[in-house]
């Protein structure tokens, strides 16, 4: 937990629905770090779209009764939940021959999947404001000022 984060959404009177990690779903809690590479796979993706199932659920049920749904935030560099950075590696074959993972500019597997699904529900015409925000742990003031910025707009 961000604590100063929740203190912008507190502060600015927004809910949150936290998204299940689906990398925890996937390998568990024990597993080493990840490139987006290892979970571009048709098996995460079909996991990442059966989590989603509900998410919709929830999304649709908020949307029907009044709510606005604002955003998403995910993690920078994150192989599944990053927004605008993710990371990435040769990580083939033998471990001691891959390459150190790199955070690019990119979208994370889950996040891809969350927008897809999103869309094929039909709901993104109703997300006027829909913003994707991303929290960076190695740039953590930067972001929660990013982010503050970006959902009082909204």
């Amino acid at each position: 937990m961000v604590k100063e984060l929740i203190d912008i959404l507190h502060e600015l009177d927004l809910g949150i629905i936290q998204l299940p990690c689906p990398e925890t779903l996937y390998l568990g809690l024990r597993r080493f770090w990840q490139v987006r590479e290892q979970y571009d796979t048709q098996g995460f993706r079909e996991l990442c779209r059966e989590v989603l199932k509900y998410i919709i659920t929830y999304v649709r049920e908020y949307l029907v009764n009044g709510y606005e749904v604002v955003g998403v935030i995910g993690i920078a560099g994150s192989p599944s939940c990053g927004i605008h950075h993710t990371s990435s590696g040769n990580w083939r074959g033998n471990p001691l021959s891959a390459t150190e993972p790199k955070r690019v500019r990119g979208m994370g597997v889950f996040m891809e999947e969350l927008l897809s699904s999103l869309r094929e529900s039909g709901l993104v015409s109703k997300l006027s404001r829909f913003k994707l925000l991303e929290f960076d742990y190695d740039k953590p003031q930067e972001s929660l000022k990013r982010i503050r910025e970006e959902l009082r707009g909204s």
